[in-house]
C-alpha cells in the first residue's frame, strides 16, 4: 500500500510540476485535457495529457522518475539505477505510442477529422539523468526534460502548416473524452483486503490526530482542545475516497460518531451536497463534489 501510494504521489507531483511550463504555450491555441481514462478494444488506455491545436495534437507521457535513466531499444526497456539498486520499467516510448493509436482509432470512431498527433514523454525531476542507446533515435527525438516543453511545440508549430481543426473541432475533441472518461475509481477496501470495521472512524484532530467530539456546533479534540468548525468535511473526504461516495444519514452518523441522525442531517444539509431520495431516512448524500 506504502508503496503504491508514493507512486501516486510522484506521478501526481511530476503532473503538478509540468503546469509551472504549460503557462507558456499560447493559450489561444492550445486546449490542455489531462487525466483521461477511455475504453477502447476491451481494454483501457490512460492519457496524462493531450494539447489540442487546430494543426496537431500532442500526447504526454509524464514521468517523474529519480535516479539514472538508460532508454534501451534492444528490449523496449527502461532501466533505472538509483539508491534502490537496478530497476526495469516498460519504455514509456512504446507506452504513449499505444496511445496514440487508441486515440487515433476512438478519434475516427467519432468522425472527427484526421489530425496529426505527435508524442513526447517528458522527465519531471529536473535532478534525474537521462541517457540512452546510441541507436535508439527515438529517445533522442521523443523524450524531454519539461523546460523543452515549449521548444518542441515551436517545432510542432512550424512543422505542420496546415489547420485541419476548426475551434468548434478542437472543443468538440474535449468535449467528446471528457464524456468517454472512466476515472480509475477501485474498491480500495477489497483491494487491499480491509474489512470495514478494521477502520479508524470518527473525525480526527488536524493538529494531533485524535479524535474530536461534536460540542455545541464544534469540534473540540480531547487531547490538545484544538476546535473546528469543519473537520467533518475532511473525515467525509475520507469516506468518500476510501469507502463510498454515496452516504445516509445513519451511516454519516456511525462514521462521525454523532449522538444524533439529527445532528448528521445538519451537516451534510450545510454542505449543500446534492442528493437522491425524498425524506430524511432514504436520502442519499452524494459526496463527489469533495474529492473532485
Amino acid at each position: 500500500m506504502e508503496g503504491n501510494l508514493a507512486k501516486y504521489i510522484a506521478g501526481h507531483n511530476g503532473e503538478k510540476s509540468l503546469q509551472y511550463f504549460y503557462r507558456y504555450l499560447p493559450k489561444q491555441e492550445a486546449n490542455i485535457i489531462q487525466n483521461i481514462r477511455i475504453k477502447h478494444m476491451d481494454f483501457f488506455f490512460q492519457i496524462d495529457t493531450l494539447i489540442i491545436t487546430s494543426k496537431f495534437l500532442i500526447l504526454l507521457e509524464i514521468k517523474n522518475y529519480t535516479g539514472d535513466l538508460f532508454f534501451d531499444d534492444k528490449y523496449g526497456q527502461l532501466i533505472r539505477t538509483s539508491s534502490k539498486g537496478r530497476e526495469i520499467f516498460e519504455d514509456p516510448i512504446q507506452q504513449v505510442k499505444r496511445q496514440s493509436f487508441h486515440l487515433t482509432q476512438v478519434l475516427e470512431q467519432h468522425k472527427i477529422p484526421k489530425i496529426p498527433i505527435e508524442t513526447l514523454v517528458v522527465i519531471t525531476n529536473p535532478r534525474t539523468f537521462v541517457d540512452s542507446s546510441e541507436s535508439y533515435k527515438n529517445a533522442l527525438k521523443l523524450v524531454i526534460k519539461s523546460p523543452m516543453l515549449l521548444s518542441k511545440y515551436e517545432e510542432f508549430n512550424a512543422q505542420y502548416k496546415k489547420d485541419v481543426l476548426l475551434m468548434k473541432e478542437r472543443k468538440k475533441i474535449k468535449k467528446l473524452l471528457m464524456k468517454l472518461n472512466e476515472p480509475y475509481n477501485p474498491d480500495i477496501l477489497s483491494y487491499y483486503g480491509i474489512d470495514k470495521s478494521e477502520l479508524i472512524t470518527g473525525v480526527l484532530c488536524s493538529k494531533c490526530n485524535t479524535q474530536m467530539n461534536r460540542i455545541n456546533a464544534n469540534w473540540e479534540c480531547a487531547a490538545c482542545f484544538h476546535t473546528s468548525k469543519t473537520a467533518h468535511v475532511g473525515a467525509l473526504r475520507d469516506y468518500a475516497l476510501i469507502i463510498s461516495t454515496d452516504i445516509s444519514n445513519k451511516e454519516c452518523k456511525d462514521f462521525l460518531h454523532l449522538s444524533t441522525s439529527m445532528q448528521a442531517y445538519y451537516l451534510l444539509n450545510s454542505l449543500n451536497l446534492p442528493y437522491t431520495g425524498t425524506s430524511k431516512r432514504t436520502r442519499i448524500y452524494h459526496l463527489d463534489s469533495l474529492i473532485t
